[in-house]
């Protein structure tokens, strides 16, 4: 850990930025072809009206994992700030309480991609590949960002 830490001290701060958003939009490709996979195709414009389309088979864990990568991404968006949110939570909450739930769900967040990209290889499903993919790259996501951005936030 203290190795990754000197070499994102030593990164240029122009670098690690380029570096960050290749990996965020690397990280989104994936899930976006996913979400377009779960879609319903639409019908042929010119085929009979009483013809119907294939419905293909769906994986209601797959879609949930994948909603969950999504929010994990979402979350290593740079600006989202969990002090914020903690703070919001502390309306309805003890402070205590809101620091351990906002702990609780970046765990969550950070470990979901690792789960999702092991089940896409291991069950064959029709999001096998974009979710493996996209479970990989959110889980290095998740790994990078933080010295990506304590690089990016070193030339300040």
């Amino acid at each position: 850990m203290i190795v990754t830490a000197q070499i994102a001290g030593g990164l240029d701060h122009r670098l690690a930025l380029v570096l960050y958003l290749l990996l965020l939009l690397a990280t989104a490709w994936p899930v976006v072809t996913a979400w377009l996979r779960v879609l319903p195709a639409e019908r042929e414009p010119f085929a009979a009206a009483d013809e119907t389309s294939q419905k293909e088979e769906r994986d209601a864990f797959a879609i949930f994992l994948l909603a969950n990568i999504s929010l994990s991404l979402l979350l290593r968006i740079p600006g989202v700030d969990s002090g914020a949110l903690a703070g919001y939570l502390a309306k309805w909450l003890p402070a205590d309480w809101a620091n351990h739930v906002v702990l609780v769900g970046f765990i969550w967040f950070g470990f979901i991609p690792g789960l999702a990209a092991a089940y896409a290889l291991i069950r064959p499903n029709p999001l096998r590949w974009p979710l493996a993919i996209g479970g990989a790259l959110a889980l290095g996501l998740w790994l990078a960002a933080p010295f990506l951005s304590a690089a990016i936030r070193g030339s300040e």
